[in-house]
């Protein structure tokens, strides 16, 4: 595909179509993805949990079904497995990647089934590395991909893109992620069976593009179609992926090197010459509001993890789980903006290190 030239084409072409909804504009960019993922199917969707949700309703997930979330993710995962009716089964996550214990997993499975488990891939970072597609092949259960925060990161093992390696998996285009359509998200899957769920799902039960008149519905739907003026938003950033992926690569390496390991912080491995790709480098540390209060200090910006699910309101568990629980206490997200620089790096890696002198 020719990416020249984008920036001022695509949005005139839109306008000029008189047809702003989901459209030609939307198919090439599904295309695109399609080739760049190396997936055979990809479907943009109004959000990244719609496209969890869509993947989901694809493979029979409902209201009799229990789908396994980690404990340690934004709450976009459970609250689209909620809106399919199943139930929401919290794992703990391991202390090393914040990813999803297989351990814990096969502890639930025994006590009582799960049909599906939705691993999260946080940050970039691969959830598939303590044996889970082994798990999951075994126990056959089926995996949906949170790769929210993983757009072009890469599984160590298997070199293939994080989204792509279950049966679906989902991706956000939020305004945090590498590009950005504002809202928007996209479902990935090699299967045609749930590619034609997927489609029918999406757009009220019909099983191609409708008309608006005398269309055929297979089943039940819903709306959640993209739109060719988000396509045209996102079209405009496709010639800046591989520069902001390197970019990123580019930023942890500065952050390994001005942040080595020391007893009062850790900063979250990625394996960058394996192909992952850091969207936000996290740093651990039981000094956190020390951390915080030296960044905040010096004008640098910072986020906190999220809270454990567990202890959110709609998913409110007496359970223990105690390595989210932990992480949540001592994680947050350093800098990783695609204007950062190394100067930029060295002033907030400085800033961390003498707030300990």
């Amino acid at each position: 595909m020719d990416l020249s030239g984008i920036n001022e084409q695509v949005f005139s072409r839109v306008l000029e179509s008189n047809f702003p909804n989901e459209g030609e504009i939307t198919l090439e960019l599904s295309e695109f993805m399609s080739d760049f993922l190396k997936v055979r199917y990809a479907f943009f969707t109004t959000s990244g949990t719609a496209a969890i949700f869509l993947a989901l309703k694809a493979i029979g997930i409902g209201p009799q079904s229990r789908v396994a979330v980690p404990n340690l993710t934004f709450i976009a995962t459970a609250n689209a497995v909620n809106l399919t009716g199943a139930e929401v089964v919290l794992v703990d996550v391991l202390p090393d990647s914040l990813t999803i214990s297989t351990e814990e997993l096969d502890r639930i499975h025994k006590q009582n089934p799960i049909d599906a488990v939705i691993p999260v891939h946080v940050s970039g970072r691969s959830a598939f590395k303590g044996r889970l597609l082994e798990w999951a092949m075994l126990n056959k259960v089926e995996i949906i991909e949170d790769a929210a925060e993983a757009f072009g990161s890469k599984d160590p093992e298997s070199g293939e893109y994080l989204g792509t390696i279950g049966v679906a998996g989902a991706f956000s285009f939020s305004p945090n992620k590498l590009i950005t359509s504002g809202q928007g998200g996209l479902v990935v899957t090699n299967k045609e069976v749930v590619a034609k769920e997927i489609v029918r799902v999406k757009d009220q039960g019909r099983p191609q593009r409708g008309s608006g008149g005398d269309d055929i519905h297979e089943t039940i739907g819903y709306n959640f179609k993209f739109t060719d003026l988000q396509a045209s938003l996102l079209y405009a950033q496709l010639p800046q992926i591989e520069k902001r992926l390197s970019h990123l690569s580019e930023v942890y390496s500065f952050y390994e090197t001005e942040l080595p390991i020391c007893e009062h912080y850790t900063l979250g491995r990625f394996e960058i010459s394996r192909g992952e790709i850091p969207l936000w480098p996290e740093l651990l540390s039981g000094f956190r509001n020390k951390i915080e209060i030296a960044l905040s200090e010096n004008l640098i910006g910072y986020r906190r993890v999220w809270h454990p699910i567990s202890s959110q309101k709609p998913y409110e568990k007496t359970e223990i789980f105690p390595q989210s629980s932990l992480a949540s206490q001592q994680a947050l997200w350093l800098p990783s903006s695609f204007k950062l620089s190394p100067d930029d790096i060295r002033r907030i890696t400085l800033t961390i290190r003498e707030s300990f002198n």
